[in-house]
């Protein structure tokens, strides 16, 4: 084959490929009811709804009457003394006194993890694992128990005059 013969075949071979590439692009795409399902998987028919179609206040059956509503838990952090604070801060909301809050879990700190395990139906072993985590994470966001019994105010008492002004 000569060079001139092999340029032939080149150019005529290019030229079929990209009027190939250039009708493939201007093909209709068949809408999406009208493709066949790609082996044997289809995808559920979703039906769109404007907001205000919505129910306000959908009804409450009764297997949504039987379920209690999940309790909220906080994930422990990654450092051990950040950890341990929110372990005692937990402590402290649920109303056992870790002593003093500073990552550091001494013998008050297990002591009070004891007493909540004991109170809370678990093995007292004065070890935070995943059981007892689960129960006394859902204190780690919550307001000390003993908070509630004295509102909080924002002026000393002592400097009150009498007679109220």
């Amino acid at each position: 084959m000569s060079k001139r013969t092999v340029v032939v075949l080149v150019v005529v071979i290019s030229i079929f490929l990209l009027s190939s590439i250039v009708l493939a692009m201007g093909r209709k795409v068949k809408p999406a009811e009208q493709q066949p399902a790609s082996l044997g998987t289809s995808q559920p028919e979703v039906e769109l709804v404007k907001p205000e179609q919505l129910e306000t206040n959908p009804p409450i059956t009764e297997e949504m009457k039987d379920k209690k509503p999940q309790e909220t838990g906080v994930q422990l952090v990654g450092d051990e003394t950040t950890k341990n604070r929110q372990i005692q801060t937990a402590l402290k909301n649920a109303g056992y006194d870790p002593g003093t809050i500073d990552g550091k879990l001494g013998a008050k700190s297990r002591k009070a993890i004891k007493d909540f395990q004991t109170a809370n139906g678990l093995k007292a072993d004065g070890k935070v694992g995943a059981k007892t985590w689960a129960k006394l994470s859902t204190y780690v966001l919550q307001p000390a128990a003993n908070a509630a019994a004295a509102p909080a105010t924002n002026f000393d008492k002592s400097t009150q005059k009498k007679g109220g002004k």
